[in-house]
């Protein structure tokens, strides 16, 4: 049994961790559990930083075989994001396989993907209305993509004024179905972020099972 953590910038990303099971699968591991962390569980509230997240994780979840951690790129270059982590793990010491998850230039771009999920959370399937969504070629380029997302989810709901704005208040929970539905076989496959986390996972399991050979 293969388990992971997720260490997201917030609690909405665990709506990412069946995905990551699945994508885990896909790759190979017979059977996956990803684990949602609890940081109510320690004694003391931890920093927001990349490094404090992983040393609690560290702690809460010392038989984890892997972790992944997100944090949105905020930019074009997430490679600013990848040393960030890649440091944060040389501070904690952690000798367990480690995965980063970047998405550029906000996990938002990933949902703006999807069309019919808009419309659906929008509770407009039907809605034939133009959204101006962008391509999966473009979106990575796309500044402020939650503003994108929200503008998209407020156009499909064809609503105005009161509704408009009770349309836009619900967004973060619009955000959370949206990701729960994420299609892990979609567009979402074109884009240069999934794919570098697709091959870093698949490097991760592959180097767990070595491991795991090795110790039998």
């Amino acid at each position: 049994m293969l388990q992971f953590v997720l260490i997201g910038e917030g609690s909405s990303e665990n709506a990412l961790i069946s995905h990551l099971e699945n994508v885990c699968l896909e790759l190979g591991a017979d059977e996956v559990t990803g684990i949602e962390l609890d940081f109510r569980r320690l004694p003391e509230p931890i920093k927001k930083t990349v490094a404090a997240k992983l040393s609690a994780a560290m702690q809460l979840e010392p038989r984890a075989d892997l972790f992944l951690i997100h944090r949105d790129a905020d930019s074009r270059d997430p490679q600013p994001r990848y040393v960030e982590i890649a440091d944060a793990v040389t501070k904690c010491q952690c000798q367990k396989p480690w995965v980063a998850i970047v998405p550029v230039q906000e996990t938002e771009a990933w949902l703006l993907l999807d069309e019919d999920a808009i419309r659906r959370v929008a509770n407009k399937p039907h809605g034939r209305g133009s959204l101006d969504l962008p391509s999966p070629h473009e979106v990575e380029g796309k500044a402020n993509p939650k503003e994108l997302l929200q503008q998209a989810i407020a156009t499909a709901s064809e609503t105005a004024g009161d509704r408009r704005r009770e349309t836009n208040a619900n967004f973060p929970e619009n955000r959370r179905i949206l990701l729960q539905s994420l299609s892990v076989h979609g567009p979402i496959r074109q884009l240069p972020a999934w794919k570098r986390m697709y091959a870093d996972i698949g490097n991760a399991l592959n180097a767990i099972k070595e491991a795991n050979e090795g110790r039998g």
